[in-house]
């Protein structure tokens, strides 16, 4: 390594090639000013009513937009449509209801206790 070294100093030398002409940097920045493109200030407009009520009016069209989607894809609560669950729920006729009964080992009396607990909770 220190050989390859040793050649190229004894070929090349210490001396520095770059060279800058005379007089360069004297007047460098004034040469360089002359040299860029002239600003062009643009004037910003003002700002009306609308441009600062617009972001606001966008955010509540938004909220509403999400309102209308929750109450179309999930829907309100009917209340008829519990009552009348309950009221179907009582009007099932003896045939279906005892071999329920026997299946469950359930009395009547325990039939109706859950029966009326499971109408307690729709009313919650």
């Amino acid at each position: 390594m220190k050989k390859e070294e040793i050649n190229l100093l004894n070929r090349c030398g210490r001396k520095n090639a770059f060279k800058v002409p005379d007089g360069y940097f004297e007047d460098f920045a004034g040469q360089l000013m002359d040299k860029l493109p002239e600003k062009s200030f643009v004037e910003v407009p003002a700002v009306t009513l609308w441009g600062r009520v617009r972001p606001w009016v966008y955010m509540a069209a938004m909220f509403c937009g999400i309102m209308l989607m929750v109450r179309m894809f999930v829907g309100e609560k009917n209340s008829q449509a519990s009552e009348m669950s309950v009221v179907n729920l009582f009007e099932f006729p003896d045939e279906y209801i005892d071999p329920i009964v026997n299946q469950s080992m359930m009395d009547d009396y325990a039939l109706y206790q859950y029966l009326t607990d499971a109408d307690t909770e729709i009313y919650k």
